[in-house]
C-alpha cells in the first residue's frame, strides 16, 4: 500500500499492510507561506514518510480592529473566498498537494474559538488572555459577541471550501472552547458547537472525504463534541486524562489518531527501541483497522523529522514481530 491507500484503509474500517501515521509542527515564519511553505511541507513529509500529510495553515483570522470592550466585537469583518489570507492559504495546498499524490492530504481549519482569539489578540495565539476575554465578552454581551461568532464562522467555511476545491482530501478541524475551566456547557451548546458543526458540514458538502477532529487543550471535555459529525478524532491524552480506550466509548464509530505523548517520552527523547515498545504496546491495546498513530498535539518545532521516521518504521515491525493485537 502507499500512504494514501494506507490511510483509507483504515477510514473504510478495512485492514491496512501496517498503522499508519499522522504527525505535524509548526515551521518557522519565513516557511508560513509561498513557495517557502511548499518547499518546506514537502520536505517535512518526504522525510517523515506521515501517511497523512496535514498542510499547516499559519494564515489566521485577520485583525483590522482593535479589541479593547465587548462592543468592539462589532468590528469584526466577514471575509469571502477572495479574501488574500484565503486564496494565500489555498494556493499552498494546491501546490503541496500536486507533489505528494501517494499521501492523503489534510487542509488545516483553526476552529471559530481558536480564531476569535486570533482576531481578539492580533497574534496566532490561543492564551488564557485570548480565552478569558472571550468569556468576559461573551457574558456581558452575548449578542454582539455571538454575532461576531457567526462571521467568523462564515469565513471559515469559506476557508474551508477552497482549500477542498484545492485538492485537500480532507480537513482537519480544531475545535478548542471545550475546557471545563471556560465556556460553560450551556454556552458551548448555545454559541459554539452549532458554528463549528456549521464549518465541519461546510467540509462535507465541500466534497471533503474525511474530516479529523481535533480537541485540543488541557481540561478539554470530549463530551461536547461527541455529536460533531467527523470521521477521526484526535485529542491531547496526557492534558486531558482521556485514554484511547477511554476516548472510543464516546467515539465507537470514529477512527482514533494519537496515542504518543508530544512533548516527552520516546517519540521525543528515547532510543528507538522504546518507541518501536510504547507503540507496539498501544497498537496491541487499540488495534490496527481503526487507528492512525499520531501525538496528542503538534510536535516541538526542532525535533529531527528521522524521529518521526522511526514511529512509521516501528508501525512496520508489529506484524513482523508476530504480536497479536487486542481489540
Amino acid at each position: 500500500m502507499n500512504r494514501r491507500e494506507r490511510v483509507f484503509a483504515v477510514l473504510s474500517g478495512e485492514q491496512p499492510d501496517r498503522v499508519p501515521v499522522g504527525f505535524w509542527m509548526h515551521f518557522s515564519p519565513e516557511a508560513y507561506y509561498g513557495d517557502e511553505a511548499v518547499k518546506t511541507h514537502i520536505r517535512y513529509f518526504e522525510e517523515t514518510q506521515t501517511d497523512i500529510c496535514k498542510i499547516m495553515n499559519e494564515c489566521t483570522y485577520p485583525c483590522e480592529h482593535n479589541i479593547q470592550a465587548a462592543a468592539d466585537w462589532k468590528r469584526v469583518k466577514v471575509y469571502d473566498r477572495g479574501a488574500d489570507f484565503i486564496q494565500r492559504q489555498a494556493d499552498v495546498i494546491r501546490q503541496v498537494v500536486d507533489q505528494v499524490p501517494d499521501a492523503a492530504t489534510v487542509a488545516t481549519i483553526h476552529g471559530v474559538v481558536a480564531s476569535a482569539s486570533h482576531t481578539l489578540l492580533g497574534i496566532p495565539r490561543y492564551d488564557s488572555i485570548g480565552r478569558f476575554a472571550q468569556l468576559y465578552h461573551l457574558r456581558t454581551s452575548p449578542e454582539g459577541v455571538w454575532d461576531a461568532y457567526k462571521k467568523i464562522a462564515h469565513t471559515l467555511c469559506a476557508i474551508t471550501e477552497e482549500s477542498v476545491k484545492a485538492g485537500a482530501d480532507g480537513v482537519y478541524y480544531a475545535a478548542l472552547g471545550g475546557e471545563r475551566d471556560g465556556f460553560t456547557d450551556e454556552e458551548h451548546a448555545k454559541y459554539i458547537a452549532p458554528l463549528d458543526q456549521m464549518v465541519i458540514q461546510a467540509a462535507y458538502d465541500a466534497g471533503a472525504k474525511f474530516v479529523i477532529l481535533h480537541m485540543c487543550k488541557p481540561k478539554v471535555k470530549l463530551e461536547r463534541f461527541k455529536d460533531y459529525r467527523c470521521d477521526v478524532v484526535n485529542w491531547g491524552i496526557q492534558e486531558s486524562g482521556v485514554s484511547l480506550l477511554d476516548g472510543h466509548k464516546l467515539f465507537p464509530d470514529q477512527v482514533l489518531l494519537g496515542g504518543l505523548n508530544n512533548q516527552h517520552g520516546p517519540l521525543i527523547e528515547g532510543s528507538y527501541e522504546a518507541l518501536e515498545r510504547e507503540i507496539h504496546q498501544i497498537i496491541a491495546e487499540v488495534g490496527e483497522r481503526r487507528f492512525i498513530l499520531g501525538s496528542d498535539c503538534t510536535l516541538p518545532q526542532d525535533l529531527e523529522y528521522g524521529r518521526i521516521a522511526m514511529a512509521a518504521r516501528a508501525c512496520g515491525s508489529y506484524r513482523e514481530r508476530g504480536m497479536e493485537k487486542l481489540g
